[in-house]
């Protein structure tokens, strides 16, 4: 919005962004009543910031814009009536954002312009997604809890505060009189999951996220329910000091800090090139779902505390500090319809159709309801302005309704089709599982399915199939079995006559399913898609029967005689090997040349009969690779901490599995350890 060159012009061009200020300014007050004060947010952070951002892009333009209570020039959120009001001795500031490198490089040369140097070191953590707080102690005791509020003033939490485990009530201090300390309250994934079961056993409604529920639980006026929570923190920042500084940099505060008690991020990681910050925070965005907490970004802060004065604040934000954020992943739009698809198992799964949305950088229009049951939890309904969220690669997931957007409409609750929508037959009900599923084996849903899963990289590993040529593939009736992908060398005249198949493309299609003949018995298993069968589950069956003629003629009682088999699969598996329709299928695999057995050479190894979990983030080794040499040597990796896991080998990170490890006595090990183990063992890898 250009001023215009005539003086004319240019009042109407600052009328007009006077204009389109206000209304952004009242917007972004209303979201911020939505999210800080009432928990309830009706946008994504994409959509907050795309506003906010408008409004610094005007208020640069036309400095004369600039208010005193402008969103840009103060932190979000007020004290709630019912907490005493608590003034911080030093505003609790907001940080300004980087959404790409060429962001953070940006904010980098302004740094670089301002001090006229850049030899800047920088500290770098995970940005948690929680509630930002301040706890100030005095003689080594807390003394005050308080939430950041407006940065200026916040609510007395101190009592809920104290009902968190890792805050220290008492600390050393190396004789300080008196300090601040900043932090990060928040909820685990796992804390959030039990809290939700909790809710969905009393017929009540979901939490949207950890965020919310954690500031929620901060702010109870009850501290028995904030006690209930099981949160966490992780300190940040120390702040305003009486006496002399433990240190003249942020990286020796923090580890001040975390030598008196105080519970700092161990990601956290000190750089002295930008290039390094910017691998650092990319890095981040690629892992970041691998932690058992949220985290949005990165910041980055300048660790000389000399140079932090030098550069000092600009509005509500300090020029020595930013954060890197993540592509948004939340959402706010309109459920269109609520459909319904048909699984390669016959299994009907419903899903929302969307008005577009953009989240994490994606545009979205389908999004998971997972199932019945969950879309009632959740109260959804087609018509209503819904919460969707994508993580990382994941498929988007509808969160929750945005229910004040819903008040006077009246909108109908979803139920389940009486009929497949595909074959129309008659659908039935699985209470083992209370999903809904279409019995008709013909149902010409089902078998594109089935070939895209029987083919993918976990199952036989043919590429070159992949969604679109399986259904390619069926719809043409060349496919009309599983079986009859072996069969598909014999129809090359028919392939190529088939849009986008050359000579080219078979010749590698058919070298990739002549390959497939030869994967080991638990990867037919898995490609089989029996019901309740996993890749783990497949592995023992295969590496406990050792071929498939064994396991045809196993009974129920036997195949439920396998660690971590119960009642439900060895039904399931015993059922699929003795149906009429199935038991032809495999005949008709090991006519195709389809290996039958497995490989149990890993019998006898090193780690038969251990249980071992992995949690975190490792240094040798991916998780996937230790996970794998575990397999390889006879051991079984188990997903969760149970009273029979033998140990757990854990990384940076990891804390639901650590926390369950130390309540039921298991030992905990780091990788060093689990080497020298295995060595120890008679293993001589690398």
């Amino acid at each position: 919005m250009a001023p215009s060159s005539s003086p004319a012009g240019a009042q109407r061009a600052l009328e007009d962004a006077r204009e389109r200020a206000e209304a952004l300014r009242a917007e972004l007050r209303y979201h911020d009543h939505r999210y800080y004060v009432q928990q309830e947010p009706e946008i994504g952070d994409s959509q907050y910031d795309a506003l906010m951002r408008e409004l610094r892009d005007l208020e640069a333009e036309f400095p004369d814009l600039i208010t005193p209570d402008s969103p840009t020039q103060r932190v979000a959120g007020e004290p709630v009536a019912g907490f005493g009001v608590v003034e911080h001795r030093e505003p609790m500031l907001s940080l300004g954002n980087a959404f790409d490198d060429a962001e953070l490089r940006a904010w980098h040369q302004r740094l670089v312009r301002l001090t006229e140097r850049d030899d800047f070191a920088f500290v770098c953590e995970p940005k948690i997604d929680g509630l930002a707080i301040s706890l100030v102690y005095r003689d080594g005791r807390l003394s005050l809890g308080a939430t950041r509020g407006d940065g200026l003033r916040g609510e007395d939490v101190t009592a809920n505060l104290r009902t968190i485990r890792s805050v220290p009530l008492r600390v050393e201090g190396d004789g300080l009189p008196a300090f601040e300390v900043r932090g990060e309250v928040y909820m685990s994934k796992g804390e959030f999951k039990r809290l939700n079961e909790e809710r969905a056993e009393r017929g009540e409604q979901l939490y949207m996220n950890p965020r919310n529920t954690a500031a929620g639980s901060v702010r109870q006026l009850d501290p028995r329910i904030t006690a209930g929570r099981r949160l966490d923190i992780f300190v940040y920042q120390l702040g305003w000091v009486e006496g002399s500084p433990p240190s003249a940099t942020h990286w020796g505060a923090m580890r001040w800090l975390q030598q008196s008690g105080f519970p700092t991020n161990p990601l956290a990681a000190r750089f002295e090139s930008l290039d390094e910050v910017a691998a650092f925070c990319a890095g981040w965005v690629e892992r970041r779902d691998d932690l058992d907490y949220e985290i949005d970004g990165v910041v980055v802060k300048v660790d000389d505390f000399p140079a932090q004065r030098q550069l000092g604040v600009v509005g509500r934000e300090p020029r020595w500090a930013i954060a890197y954020k993540f592509p948004a992943e939340q959402a706010v739009t309109r459920l269109r319809k609520i459909d319904v698809s048909v699984g390669r198992t016959g299994v009907l799964t419903p899903f929302a159709m969307l008005e577009p949305v953009v989240v994490g950088g994606v545009t979205v229009s389908v999004a998971t309801l997972h199932n019945e049951a969950h879309i009632h939890e959740l109260d959804v309904r087609a018509g209503d302005d819904v919460i969707v969220q994508r993580a990382g690669e994941v498929i988007p997931q509808v969160v929750g309704p945005v229910l004040s957007r819903r008040k006077g409409r009246r909108l109908a609750k979803f139920k389940m089709p009486a009929a497949c929508p595909v074959c129309r037959t008659p659908v039935q009900r699985d209470p083992a599982q209370a999903a809904t599923y279409c019995p008709n084996r013909a149902c010409p849903a089902q078998l594109p399915r089935q070939v895209e899963h029987f083919t993918s990289r976990g199952a036989m590993d043919i590429e070159g199939f992949g969604e679109q040529r399986s259904h390619l593939f069926v719809s043409a009736g060349l496919i009309e079995s599983l079986s009859d992908v072996y069969r598909l060398p014999e129809r090359r005249a028919a392939l190529l006559a088939l849009e986008g198949i050359g000579e080219k493309t078979l010749e590698a299609l058919f070298a990739n399913i002549e390959a497939s003949r030869q994967r080991p018995l638990h990867r037919l298993l898995i490609a089989l898609g029996i019901r309740h069968v996993g890749t783990e589950t497949a592995r023992d069956v295969a590496r406990h029967f050792g071929s498939m003629a064994a396991l045809r003629v196993a009974s129920r009682d036997e195949l439920e005689a396998i660690d971590g088999i119960g009642p439900v699969v060895a039904e399931s598996v015993f059922d699929y090997l003795h149906d009429e329709e199935y038991a032809a299928l495999l005949d008709r695999l090991a006519e195709a040349g389809v290996r039958m057995d497995e490989d149990v050479s890993a019998r006898g190894g090193p780690l038969e009969g251990v249980t071992i979990v992995v949690t975190g983030s490792l240094d040798r080794w991916s998780r996937n690779e230790v996970e794998s040499l575990i397999k390889g040597l006879g051991g079984r990796v188990g997903a969760s901490v149970t009273k029979t896991t033998d140990s757990v080998v854990a990384g940076a990170g990891g804390g639901s599995k650590r926390d369950r490890a130390a309540s039921l006595g298991v030992e905990v090990i780091d990788e060093a350890e689990f080497v020298q183990r295995l060595r120890a063992r008679g293993w001589n890898g690398t």
